[in-house]
């Protein structure tokens, strides 16, 4: 279809226009310029003569001291393999009616759509004005103009071009500009998953350490047996516990659990470590009794934490057992849940309650002591145990607690498998048990 017969007449004008704004154009390109690549126009009309026309008016144009490269094409086929073979066009001149009454509408929808070309600008020319709604096709498909060809004059034609041509350089200046921040965006991910990656192997270094401070698992002291567990939320735990021989006759033992997650927590298990096997040694070298005394162990720990001013308090159970009457004495510095104790036939807690460690300087310690039964497990769980049981109320979660222990075979393994509890998965809490037992011996 040609629709250039309604240009004809305006040959003239535009001829006329094509003199005034080759004179008027302030834009050029200085000899001694290094010339830039020109901008990539492509002109879409089945009608040679529009062709011609536009670049009579256009030749000798320039913007931002650029020239422009003529593209083009007589159909929406011809348009297509062009716009495949040329990626960087800054502007389409498009005619509405070719091959069809809507030919020039499929192209625009066509280069937004399958094309993903967001960039390119386009001005709609039209010989066959209300073939198309204009404000809808301007709306859905970022249109820069859509104009009657009688009414494109020279001088309109060069203020269209350069109107688009800024909206395109805007358009690249924002693609530019997103390229750089992902660029960034990219670079600053790959150095904060190298700080990470470097956080983990510290993290697992802290956890190798840490966990060398432990006991030895699955330890006889005399006729107890002494097997653990912990489970950290994290590579560092919290979570700390320890069991030794002060002489012949004495066991030492305790659980702890620091307020808190992580290295800072982690730190402070390491702190408690340091400190009871400072006065084992004084034990040992100066015969100070303070490792046999539960209740002043725990008052002289706690004031030397407040003094630290480390904000990090524990909780504590603190025992010693006599080896020949099987009498324990302990305190307990706020450590719930409460210790389990088997005797083969029933089970119940040892429900002594104390404050935790480190909160206050003025805080006081009571000593307890019980005799053990001649053959029992004693269990200790921190209290992350409560955020994995199925129950979430305080009288059933102690009821499943008293019953985990069913007989002298039970053992940390069996009470992790009958709770269902996954070891490679993440936990909300630290998980922490301590079995001491006197007859039949568990497993690890």
């Amino acid at each position: 279809m040609n629709s250039g017969n309604q240009t004809i007449g305006e040959s003239e004008e535009l001829l006329t226009f094509l003199g005034e704004e080759r004179e008027s154009s302030t834009e050029r390109e200085s000899s001694t310029e290094v010339e830039l690549p020109p901008w990539k126009l492509l002109i879409v009309d089945d009608d040679p003569e529009i062709h011609a026309m536009t670049h009579m008016v256009l030749t000798d144009f320039t913007f931002q001291n650029r020239h422009i490269q003529f593209l083009n094409a007589y159909s929406s086929a011809d348009a297509h393999k062009i716009i495949r073979e040329h990626d960087d066009i800054a502007l389409i001149l498009l005619d509405v009616v070719m091959e069809s009454e809507d030919s020039g509408l499929k192209l625009v929808k066509h280069i937004r759509g399958p094309e993903h070309n967001n960039l390119v600008r386009i001005i709609l020319r039209t010989g066959q004005p209300g073939q198309a709604p204009e404000q809808e096709v301007i709306e859905n498909y970022d249109i820069n103009d859509y104009k009657e060809k009688t009414e494109l004059t020279a001088q309109k034609l060069v203020t269209s071009v350069i109107s688009s041509l800024r909206s395109y350089m805007g358009m690249l200046t924002i693609v530019q500009l997103n390229d750089e921040l992902e660029e960034k965006v990219l670079q600053r991910t790959a150095e904060l998953q190298d700080s990470l990656n470097q956080i983990k192997q510290d993290e697992q270094a802290g956890k190798k350490i840490q966990f060398k401070l432990l006991p030895q698992n699955g330890m006889d002291i005399g006729p107890y047996h002494f097997t653990h567990k912990i489970i950290p939320s994290l590579y560092l735990s919290g979570d700390f516990l320890d069991y030794f021989a002060i002489n012949q006759n004495s066991i030492g033992f305790y659980f702890a659990d620091v307020s808190g997650h992580g290295a800072s927590s982690a730190f402070v298990t390491i702190l408690l470590k340091s400190f009871i096997q400072n006065y084992l040694e004084k034990y040992e070298s100066e015969s100070n009794q303070l490792i046999k005394s539960p209740a002043e162990l725990l008052k002289k720990l706690n004031t030397q934490l407040v003094e630290e001013n480390l904000e990090k308090h524990l909780t504590l159970f603190y025992g010693v057992i006599d080896i020949k009457t099987n009498i324990m004495k302990f305190t307990n510095g706020g450590q719930y849940p409460f210790p389990l104790i088997y005797d083969g036939e029933k089970s119940c807690f040892i429900e002594q309650k104390g404050f935790p460690v480190g909160l206050l300087d003025f805080t006081q310690f009571e000593e307890y002591e019980i005799t053990l039964p001649p053959e029992f497990s004693l269990l200790f769980l921190s209290d992350g145990i409560l955020e994995v049981l199925p129950e979430n109320d305080c009288v059933h979660q102690r009821a499943l607690i008293k019953n985990i222990i069913k007989s002298h075979e039970t053992s940390i393994s069996s009470i992790i498998d009958t709770l269902n509890i996954d070891e490679h998965s993440p936990q909300p809490d630290d998980l922490t048990f301590l079995m001491i037992q006197k007859g039949e011996k568990d497993g690890e």
